[in-house]
């Protein structure tokens, strides 16, 4: 090999390791782009701009929203009936970038002090949330964008109360009831009658609507619906924010 020939291999393996860190940084003002827009309640105008347009948001234990539009729409929702105010903390992103440099795939973990409405009172009440990110992003004419987003609460717990004591918020028939379950079988509430909620218990006698029975395969997270309007029973599915999208 000549000398010349080793130097434009040199050159050739430079700029594309120039390019994979150029691509990491891009993809880090996403995700901190999308911080700003969380913490701007949810800001139609700064969340649109970092989806295509079949993007996905999903919650795990809840459901999945097709489409820029809808996953925008949930999002601003959300902050407008459930978070009044936040401070997103996005930590230590781990970004696997494709080999062809056009995708990658992220996770990364949430901290976020927020102000929420407390259960009982309905009055703004400090809150910590924790959570972890997976996402896909693709690049789009030049354009890192989000593709897909899935989060993964691990607590929303009063501050008074700490996540030992409280680890998420109590449902009602204004919110889901979310829960840790175990493997097995399990009988929804579908009349609003029971006084175990979410569970049945035998209080829908003689309403002619019937529990719904589910099983959980393993231990998993799930957002079980609070306001017996959810279409996707038993899980919440936001009907309960009065979503028009």
């Amino acid at each position: 090999m000549s000398d010349l020939e080793e130097i434009k291999g040199l050159l050739k393996s430079i700029d594309k390791r120039l390019q994979h860190v150029e691509a990491i940084e891009d993809i880090n003002r996403l995700i901190v782009d999308y911080a700003r827009a969380a913490d701007h309640g949810n800001d139609v105008d700064m969340l649109m701009p970092l989806f295509t347009e079949d993007a996905v948001w999903e919650a795990k234990g809840f459901g999945a929203w097709v489409g820029r539009d809808k996953a925008v729409g949930f999002l601003k929702a959300i902050a407008g009936e459930k978070v009044w105010w936040s401070l997103h903390f996005m930590i230590s992103p781990k970004i696997d970038l494709a080999d062809d440099g056009n995708s990658a795939t992220l996770i990364w973990y949430l901290w976020e002090p927020a102000t929420m409405p407390a259960e009982d009172t309905k009055e703004a009440e400090p809150h910590w949330i924790t959570g972890v990110y997976d996402a896909e992003v693709v690049k789009v004419d030049g354009k890192w964008l989000f593709k897909r987003i899935t989060s993964n609460m691990k607590m929303i717990s009063p501050a008074k109360d700490g996540w030992v004591k409280t680890r998420f918020p109590a449902g009602s028939d204004t919110n889901p009831y979310l829960l840790f379950l175990e493997e097995g079988a399990y009988y929804w509430c579908a009349c609003g009658q029971s006084k175990n909620q979410p569970y049945c218990d035998g209080s829908h006698k003689g309403t002619g609507i019937n529990p719904v029975r589910f099983e959980m395969k393993e231990y998993d997270f799930v957002g079980m619906c609070g306001c017996k309007k959810t279409g996707t029973p038993p899980f919440c599915d936001a009907t309960h924010l009065g979503l028009d999208i």
